[in-house]
């Protein structure tokens, strides 16, 4: 009888397992009395007992006095970090097109609680310092408006971007860099420099949904590795892809991922520098959220590791200082000439004005000081929602601990719908974004990205709140 004992009480905490993972039973809620799962069970009370034990051992469920035993309320530390999915893909599916097209339009709503964009919230931003050079260029360069400052841009903002690359661990010549109209232009221009229509890229997964979009319109390919919450891109997935696929380029994101907002170590970012560049293969490094580190230091560069010159950075100052100027750049000792021809024949140029603007903000000083504010604030902002998550949503949830950025990856329980959820959440006024978008298979059924670039407020809580709940009823169906 003995011997049989361990697997009937493991039977009885399963059955309690499971009702919390599908969120039957949420944190605080009481659990049946020992008398009771005894008879639903039909086991001794001494099995419950033995059963409710062990759940109490492994945090699941607590005791409190004279009063029975309840399901514990999760902590920030408690929930573990999302999985990865290791697959394979070829070319985006269509599926995700259809729902970001509503995607698009909820970016655009203004009755919606805005956890869907993946930005900092523009109250951060160093506005009224830049009105204030506005007014100085306007004085400056009155006929601003007939300058047509052709690629690769103005020179003095290159210099600038040029001086700040440098902290990331890779000295740049400003003749190498190519101002552009933001992060996403810049890698598409790369693309079509370095791509031909057939051709495979190298993507995350997940990874930013606007890239697949791209890659798509390209008539490109993909092939995915994948980008592990907690630990960045995986290096031996990118082994196992060279040694079997033709790339003919790889789009990058080792600095916080979007949506995993996982930094990849500097000896994998060397590693994989190293991998690719012996197979000839251009790396397009996204590094938007390179300034957005929680950490003391900003994060190195995958140029820093580049011999070969095959590193081509990419960023723009719309996560950290002006989302509405849409300027942002391509810098590359071996390709510059081509992305400025790419530039000039797809667009022929960018703004002249917030061209000028920036470059007196870069050389004015207390771009770091500012930068210090930011970071602070958004590192605050990470751990509330954080906390919140774990507050409200349902045991099984998971949720990514972002070493930077403005975005959280979440995992809900398996039985939940992320894009039904987006749905539902965006009927009462709550944006958010399916973890389908971020993968050309259409993968992360059960996974949604939340800003956490906005200030903490008791609006962001009570939409978070209701969040929770929203999962928490379909996690029962």
């Amino acid at each position: 009888m003995s011997s049989q004992a361990p697997l009937l009480y493991e039977r009885v905490a399963r059955l309690v397992e499971t009702q919390i993972s599908m969120g039957a039973l949420r944190a605080n809620d009481r659990i049946p009395s020992v008398r009771s799962m005894s008879r639903t069970a039909k086991v001794s009370v001494s099995t419950v007992v033995q059963a409710y034990v062990h759940l109490e051992n492994i945090g699941l469920i607590e005791a409190r006095p004279q009063s029975g035993f309840y399901v514990r309320a999760p902590s920030a530390q408690s929930l573990p970090q999302p999985r990865p999915k290791f697959t394979r893909s070829k070319r985006p599916v269509s599926v995700a097109t259809e729902v970001l097209d509503t995607c698009r339009e909820a970016l655009t709503r203004k009755d919606v609680v805005p956890l869907n964009g993946a930005f900092t919230s523009p109250t951060l931003y160093p506005n009224q310092r830049l009105n204030n050079l506005m007014r100085e260029v306007l004085r400056d360069h009155p006929m601003n408006a007939g300058e047509c400052l052709l690629p690769p841009g103005l020179e003095e903002l290159r210099r600038q971007i040029a001086k700040r690359m440098a902290l990331g661990g890779a000295p740049v010549d400003p003749s190498h860099v190519v101002i552009t109209g933001g992060t996403m232009d810049a890698i598409t221009l790369s693309l079509q420099v370095l791509c031909r229509p057939g051709d495979t890229v190298l993507v995350e997964s997940p990874t930013y949904f606007g890239l697949l979009q791209a890659i798509e319109h390209l008539s490109l390919r993909v092939v995915e590795v994948p980008n592990v919450p907690g630990h960045g891109i995986d290096v031996e997935g990118i082994r196992s892809i060279a040694r079997t696929a033709k790339i003919a380029a790889a789009v990058l994101m080792p600095n916080f991922n979007n949506p995993t907002g996982s930094l990849t170590s500097d000896e994998a970012k060397r590693e994989i520098v190293e991998v690719l560049s012996t197979l000839d293969v251009p790396i397009i490094e996204d590094d938007i959220y390179g300034d957005l580190h929680y950490g003391s230091s900003r994060p190195t560069s995958l140029r820093a590791f580049d011999e070969a010159g095959l590193v081509i950075s990419c960023g723009s100052v719309s996560k950290t200082i002006a989302l509405g100027y849409r300027i942002g750049w391509a810098v590359s000792p071996q390709f510059h000439a081509e992305i400025a021809r790419a530039k000039f024949f797809s667009s022929v140029a960018c703004p002249t004005l917030q061209q000028l603007v920036l470059a007196r903000y870069y050389a004015s000083g207390g771009y770091d000081r500012y930068l210090r504010k930011v970071r602070s604030a958004l590192a605050a902002n990470s751990q509330q929602f954080i906390e919140a998550i774990a507050r409200y949503f349902p045991n099984g949830t998971r949720a990514a601990r972002a070493a930077g950025g403005v975005v959280l990856w979440i995992e809900l329980p398996q039985n939940v719908d992320g894009t039904e959820l987006f749905r539902t959440a965006l009927a009462s006024r709550i944006g958010i974004a399916p973890g389908i978008v971020f993968s050309a298979k259409a993968d992360y059924r059960n996974f949604i990205r939340v800003s956490c670039g906005l200030p903490w407020t008791t609006t962001l809580e009570r939409a978070l709140e209701k969040l929770g709940k929203l999962v928490t009823e379909m996690a029962k169906h």
